[in-house]
């Protein structure tokens, strides 16, 4: 086992296997510096099949995009990432987007009033619920899609956490299970359709609420500044409209900071 994760006692995880089918292994483990570094070594030491999870109680060094800190404490989340593949795939870019989508499907099946701010949180009224981080495996075509939502409780300032928004709060095990077969069913949707972005493109619109509202952009070395979220162009970045309708594009890795002004679900 590799030095930086523990592998726990059989947990309820394991217990849900029959429930994802199509993932060859679910290696569940109790502390891991991440979920995602931990995927990435093992693609990097040996062939890993797609569909892969890794899964722990507890993350000692989890991270967001930006290399942010994400507090991961132990029976308070899920912390997981999924191993996909996306050969013949000539969007990737739109991978955070598609895994958005995803999570915000699974988050409202489990009952949960949410909204999607873009480039990669899922947020309840403006408060953060969770996020994903997409990176490279290191193989081509092969990336980690890495999940973090707060399920029992939430840590940071402006968050909130499934038990918050759900009646009856969901367990840690089912909201995965949830998660990786939206994923799953998106994923291989879009494969099915060639890999075309109109579909993913024009649900992310109806659910985005970083889209029709004013957003505060912070870029490094620049002064914040509002904008009108506009839409999407078709590599998935952010389109906006400061005043005097001077148009623009943002690129996610980019911008430090998407913030929304006011936030408005959009279950539907």
């Amino acid at each position: 086992m590799d030095e930086f994760a523990e592998q726990d006692d059989p947990s309820d995880f394991v217990t849900l296997i029959p429930l994802i089918p199509f993932s060859p292994e679910v290696i569940s483990l109790n502390t891991v510096d991440s979920t995602n570094s931990e995927l990435i070594r093992r693609c990097l030491g040996e062939p890993v099949a797609p569909w892969t999870v890794v899964v722990a109680s507890e993350q000692s060094a989890g991270r967001g995009r930006l290399d942010r800190n994400w507090q991961s404490e132990p029976g308070s989340g899920l912390w997981c990432s999924v191993l996909v593949d996306l050969s013949g795939c000539g969007a990737p870019t739109w991978l955070p987007l598609v895994a958005g989508l995803a999570v915000f499907d699974a988050c409202t099946r489990l009952g949960a009033m949410v909204e999607l701010k873009w480039p990669n949180d899922v947020t309840a009224n403006g408060a953060k619920l969770g996020g994903m981080l997409i990176e490279s495996a290191g193989v081509p075509d092969r990336w980690v899609v890495g999940i973090g939502i707060n399920v029992t409780r939430a840590h940071f300032p402006n968050s909130v956490s499934l038990a918050d928004l759900c009646d009856p709060a969901p367990s840690i095990p089912t909201v995965m299970a949830e998660i990786v077969n939206s994923l799953h069913t998106y994923i291989e949707s879009w494969r099915d359709a060639g890999w075309d972005t109109s579909g993913p493109s024009e649900r992310y619109h109806s659910v985005c609420s970083s889209i029709g509202a004013t957003v505060q952009i912070t870029r490094p070395n620049e002064e914040p500044f509002e904008a009108e979220g506009l839409g999407l162009d078709e590599y998935g970045h952010l389109v906006i409209a400061r005043s005097g309708d001077r148009r623009e594009i943002v690129v996610a890795a980019d911008v430090i900071h998407a913030t929304i002004k006011s936030c408005t679900p959009k279950n539907f």
